[in-house]
């Protein structure tokens, strides 16, 4: 079983218009509400892939049972804590001029007595499960250390935990040593205080992260593919050239392939070529969390992996 965690889940309305204008009245071509959230969407490509899991975090509201509802649908199991507060919407803004704008909501101030019964709660699925992700950003309530306290339960229970966010949650989880971190280019100059202008300074500073008791590092740097330190040997998986669309969730599927290639013990260069290529064909495609399974086939024998060491 593996367990994810997504601590700011939201309802994610997608939408396609011509040509979004700034300051003009703008109507949609179409409208979708999905379950959302990048710990949701790893459940999802999960899913795809017939992985038992188990989601958990926090939901409220009307919100938060269209969530439960569409994770049930995908036959996951569903384990979160409930908060007096409506889960959050957010708005994804597609336009056919090749533009994606994204209107983010914030969350619901998830309150002390919330804080501590999803604590309680994640010791108890921890032990159920085979390895944990944590994915995304904390909702207003929880404190900057909530997902390194996370990290330690995994650490008590011997489970191996991966990580995906970013800001001061990453800097505090990262001291608490998870198995893997997966920060994209922009998340990790945040991580190392400074600017990043080239690929050799994103290497030195994921191997610097290595050393620090991470064992793997996975820095995604979008179109460019990833770069990965992982025990003695340094990776370069480049993905051929596509047609985006949308990238929302190519992220969460680069955690869901590596999930899932720890779990079952893969050959681990097969994995990152997975994983590059179920990200870029995600981006080909309107609706996150959609996996178009022969672009994946087609786009995986185009992808190159480069072992530096």
């Amino acid at each position: 079983m593996i367990l994810t965690v997504t601590l700011n889940p939201a309802v994610d309305k997608t939408c396609r218009v011509t040509r979004l204008v700034k300051g003009q009245v703008n109507r949609m071509i179409e409208c979708k509400n999905l379950a959302g959230g990048k710990g949701i969407n790893v459940t999802k490509v999960l899913r795809h892939y017939k992985e038992e899991v188990n989601a958990t975090g926090f939901l409220g509201g009307y919100n938060g049972m269209f969530i439960s509802d569409e994770l049930e649908q995908m036959g996951a199991k569903s384990a979160f804590t409930k908060t007096a507060r409506e889960t959050r919407t957010n708005i994804n803004i597609i336009s056919e001029d090749g533009y994606v704008t994204e209107v983010l909501e914030p969350g619901p101030e998830i309150s002390e007595q919330e804080r501590i019964n999803f604590l309680d709660q994640f010791y108890a699925l921890v032990n159920e499960s085979e390895i944990i992700v944590i994915s995304g950003s904390m909702a207003p309530g929880l404190e900057e250390d909530y997902y390194a306290k996370m990290i330690e339960i995994c650490h008590q229970a011997g489970k191996k935990v991966l990580v995906d966010s970013s800001g001061e949650p990453l800097k505090r989880a990262i001291e608490a040593k998870p198995y893997l971190i997966k920060p994209n280019r922009r998340e990790l100059e945040y991580v190392a205080g400074k600017k990043l202008d080239s690929e050799e300074e994103v290497l030195e500073t994921a191997k610097e992260l290595k050393n620090k008791g991470i064992e793997i590092v996975v820095v995604t740097m979008g179109s460019k593919g990833l770069i990965c330190v992982s025990g003695e040997h340094i990776y370069r998986v480049v993905p051929p050239k596509v047609k985006t669309l949308n990238t929302v969730g190519s992220g969460d599927c680069v955690i869901a392939v590596l999930t899932i290639g720890i779990k079952n013990n893969e050959p681990f260069e097969e994995v990152l070529k997975k994983a590059v290529a179920l990200s870029a064909a995600n981006v080909t495609t309107l609706e996150n969390g959609q996996i178009p399974t022969e672009k994946v086939r087609e786009i995986y024998k185009e992808v190159e992996v480069f072992k530096l060491s």
